[in-house]
């Protein structure tokens, strides 16, 4: 019988990936606390249970990151006089908070069975969030963006949060395959894993998850050292197969793309409808200006989507994008930069993106190196999904993404200590 910490985390999983709407939660003071964070503050007290010493060097680009966003909170508050600081401690809080669920699950994770419950109950919600997608989709049921039936749909979770999810339990699939099943029952384990995954891939319609999900595949392949022309050609018609079905879901925002980048004639009626990737670029533009503006630390952590950071930018940015007034950034609209890697430099300066990075890449390599088993090929892959997913998001505190990436480091430096602790 698996022991305490392995369930709890697994009982955590549906919480941390829920959208925020759905979960009824408390005010306390300026705080809102929700059932996710009662999931993670859960899991973490039971990984304090579990009494291991940790070595330092296997987390020190976690702590780097731990480090930098409160002084990135505090370089805010002194250099910017319109930094809402109480707002930004909050997001902060937030933030670390989800990211103690990567110690968390290495002190939970003794062995590679520990982490079996979380990936069942992982596939088994993405199981659930994928009747309702189906649902919205051909038009049964509604949803929190109220887009027609046909569209992408969010599920309970959100579109690229949706995305990530079905991406993580199309990994778990992967894996089994790439290894091959132990038994029936495995076998039928990975295949609804692969179904949900696939189709939820689909639905959520997220191309920065199809992005994440090339790379895990990729790093599959290369960490479990797979040869077989036969699993090769599989992993490429599943991939092939997925990326069929975004494109034709998201039809319509690869055309406004395509015309934005002038490889088709029209504008797709720019000045008058948000188009995704055009909107995308307009902000991370404006990340950009605030970045060589203040390159040093930034402006703040969550300062590039405050009026102070973006209002200098804005004339300009408007010049160069063929987009509607709402499309831009307005102290009623904080669209932010939606790229981590754009947002980790406007927010925090030149080390903003180096130590983001380094707190995920390093425990892939970690894991690469000392890792063993299943989780560390999974670990890997988890990190290579986040990675790519992370282009289409930015840095919002408490949400799934952010859960499913410290989630990941977890798995990937557990994989690791596998290696030095009896099987």
């Amino acid at each position: 019988m698996p022991a305490l910490g392995p369930l709890v985390l697994a009982a955590a999983i549906p919480l941390l990936f829920l959208h925020r709407n759905y979960q009824p939660g408390i005010d306390v003071g300026s705080v809102h606390v929700d059932l996710a964070d009662i999931a993670v503050l859960a899991v973490v007290v039971t990984a304090a249970a579990s009494i291991r010493r940790p070595r330092l060097r296997d987390w020190a680009s976690w702590l780097a990151l731990a480090a930098l966003v409160p002084v990135g909170v505090l370089w805010g508050a002194a250099h910017f006089s319109a930094y809402p600081l109480g707002t930004h401690l909050t997001t902060t809080a937030k933030w670390l908070e989800y990211m103690l669920l990567a110690p968390a699950v290495w002190a939970i994770a003794r062995r590679q069975r520990d982490l079996l419950p979380a990936a069942v109950v992982l596939v088994a919600w993405d199981v659930v969030a994928g009747v309702v997608a189906l649902l919205q989709f051909v038009g049964l049921v509604g949803d929190l963006d109220g887009t027609p039936a046909g569209r992408r749909k969010p599920s309970f979770v959100g579109v690229h949060d949706y995305a990530v999810l079905s991406g993580a339990s199309l990994v778990v699939a992967l894996v089994v395959l790439v290894r091959g099943e132990r038994s029936p029952r495995e076998r039928a384990f990975a295949l609804t894993a692969g179904i949900a995954g696939g189709i939820g891939m689909v639905i959520g319609g997220a191309f920065d998850s199809l992005l994440g999900i090339v790379l895990a595949t990729g790093g599959i392949v290369l960490a479990a050292h797979v040869r077989d022309r036969r699993r090769l050609a599989t992993l490429g018609a599943i991939l092939a197969a997925v990326a069929a079905g975004i494109f034709l879901v998201r039809s319509s925002a690869v055309a406004d793309g395509l015309k934005f980048l002038g490889a088709k004639e029209g504008s797709g009626g720019a000045s008058t409808h948000i188009q995704s990737y055009r909107q995308r670029a307009l902000l991370a533009y404006i990340g950009g200006r605030e970045f060589l503006a203040h390159p040093l630390l930034g402006v703040g952590w969550q300062g590039s989507a405050d009026p102070y950071a973006f209002r200098p930018y804005l004339a300009d940015a408007r010049a160069k994008f063929d987009q509607p007034a709402e499309a831009f950034p307005s102290q009623r609209n904080r669209w932010g930069v939606q790229n981590a890697y754009v947002q980790t430099l406007a927010d925090l300066g030149v080390l903003g993106l180096p130590v983001f990075l380094a707190a995920l890449l390093a425990p892939l390599v970690l894991a690469w190196r000392r890792g063993r088993g299943d989780a560390r090929v999974a670990g890997i892959a988890l990190l290579l999904l986040v990675l790519g997913a992370w282009n289409g998001y930015g840095l919002v505190a408490g949400i799934p993404l952010g859960a499913l990436t410290w989630l990941a480091v977890g798995v990937a430096v557990a994989a690791a200590s596998f290696a030095r602790e009896p099987a």
